[in-house]
């Protein structure tokens, strides 16, 4: 192959180096350095045509007098070493401490507002010292101290102690059907504003005391009132005339465990509260009885005397009328045709007491009319109408006054005695048989139970208090 020639060019004789050029801000400021003071003896050397002052103009071969001493000279041997005892002196004492001329009073004593605060100290008078204030309690912090009613806990998002109340005070030990209701009741506990334009929410704590409640004695304030439970117990109610058996339970179920959530101001709503938990354990039992009946098989005689006994048991539950009469109605006709006439004739009676509509009012009388022919019951069953019993959530069997029961600390639902320990079948959150203070929704409970233990001492005139 042949090569290529290429012609360099010249250099051009009359080239300059590229510089950049000057800035049009010169960097001779000291940003963004802090501001130095220079001390005296800085300033001076820096300063144009004084370089010079600071060297004394002495004659530098000119040796000192006799003032300056022996010390001023030094003396070696002839290998180039200082005599060691000459280098001593008389007391060899190089590296020595001060003598006894140095005599330095330390110990004075100085006013105290002359005392000089140490650097880094954080002093509040030290010029240049920042020192944070103290941090006081949050409002919800507060509320925590001042209270030991559950919602009050919950409202200042203190689950931990408020799961410990629910414990000691109605026994519940399983927590997962309460967290919707605590996610709720911690939403109401604080209200979101905005201060200024693309900045964070600020949040205040609305408190139910605020006329009275001074700097540290504040109490939230409460979203859910007794009302509100009771407007929804017309729900449930509704759903339970429907027919609508399983999600009325979940409605009953939710109000119940919302009683421990309130906070009432009088004795009369106290009742009202302990009235509304009986009321929902009643209709939960029932109608979870009634939906395990029709679960079950009608083929033997056995199993349609089971159907029979478990329709009677739900006629002994505390309902409104208007749900008593299709009760008594289902067990009628259950025991009409099982040929219980004696006891059909019972709740045939019972239903017609009760006022219910004209064509059921006639049709029953017609049952009791052919019931009153025989009044004989054809089979025995597990059912004495007239000894008053409590009905067992788990078994579903009648647990007849004068036997051993154990209850739950919240619904008070009664239990054979070998279910202790379990879960209660009706509210599902609570230990059955647990030991617990009971139920307490109002301040004055906590009142009644200091005037209690204050009652128990011989020496206390118990009978001035009176809850």
């Amino acid at each position: 192959m042949g090569s290529i020639h290429v012609q360099v060019p010249e250099v051009d004789p009359n080239a300059q180096l590229l510089q950049p050029p000057p800035p049009i801000n010169p960097l001779d400021t000291n940003w963004p350095l802090l501001t130095v003071s220079k001390g005296f003896f800085e300033g001076a050397i820096a300063a144009k045509g004084r370089a010079g002052q600071m060297v004394a103009d002495l004659d530098m071969d000119a040796s000192g007098g006799e003032g300056w001493g022996e010390d001023a000279e030094l003396h070696l041997d002839e290998d180039g070493f200082m005599d060691a005892q000459e280098g001593l002196g008389d007391e060899g004492a190089i590296g020595k401490e001060e003598g006894g001329g140095w005599d330095v009073e330390e110990d004075l004593d100085l006013p105290p507002e002359l005392d000089v605060p140490s650097v880094g100290g954080g002093g509040a008078e030290g010029e240049g010292f920042f020192v944070p204030p103290t941090k006081g309690t949050s409002p919800t912090q507060m509320w925590c101290n001042n209270s030991q009613l559950v919602v009050d806990h919950l409202l200042a998002g203190s689950f931990e102690t408020a799961m410990r109340l629910l414990h000691d005070q109605v026994g519940v030990v399983q927590f997962g059907p309460y967290k919707q209701l605590f996610m709720q009741t911690l939403s109401r506990g604080r209200t979101c504003y905005l201060g200024l334009p693309s900045l964070p929410c600020l949040h205040s704590y609305p408190q139910r005391n605020w006329k009275d409640s001074g700097v540290k004695g504040g109490l939230p304030a409460v979203g859910l009132r007794l009302s509100d439970l009771i407007s929804r117990l017309q729900q449930c109610y509704q759903l339970t005339t429907a027919g609508r058996f399983e999600e009325a339970v979940d409605r009953f179920r939710t109000v119940l465990l919302s009683v421990p959530l309130l906070v009432v101001d009088n004795k009369q709503e106290i009742a009202e509260a302990q009235q509304l938990i009986t009321i929902c354990k009643e209709y939960i039992i029932g109608l979870t009885m009634e939906t395990e009946r029709k679960k079950l098989p009608k083929d033997t005689l056995d199993q349609q005397k089971r159907l029979c006994e478990m329709a009677a048991y739900f006629t002994h539950c505390s309902l409104q009328p208007v749900h008593m009469v299709l009760v008594l109605r289902t067990a009628l006709n259950l025991f009409f045709k099982l040929r219980n006439f004696k006891t059909a004739a019972g709740f045939a009676r019972r239903l017609l007491e009760l006022g219910p509509k004209p064509e059921v009012a006639q049709q029953t009388r017609k049952i009791l009319a052919a019931c009153e022919k025989s009044l004989t019951d054809a089979h025995q069953l597990n059912y004495d109408p007239h000894n008053p019993f409590d009905i067992c959530p788990a078994s579903f069997t009648p647990l007849y006054r004068g036997r051993p029961v154990e209850k739950c600390p919240l619904s008070g639902a009664c239990y054979c005695p070998k279910y202790k320990g379990e879960v209660c079948r009706v509210t599902q959150v609570t230990e059955i048989g647990k030991d617990v203070i009971g139920l307490r929704v109002s301040p004055l409970q906590f009142l009644c139970m200091l005037v209690s233990i204050i009652a128990k001492q011989d020496s206390f005139p118990v009978k001035l208090f009176k809850c």
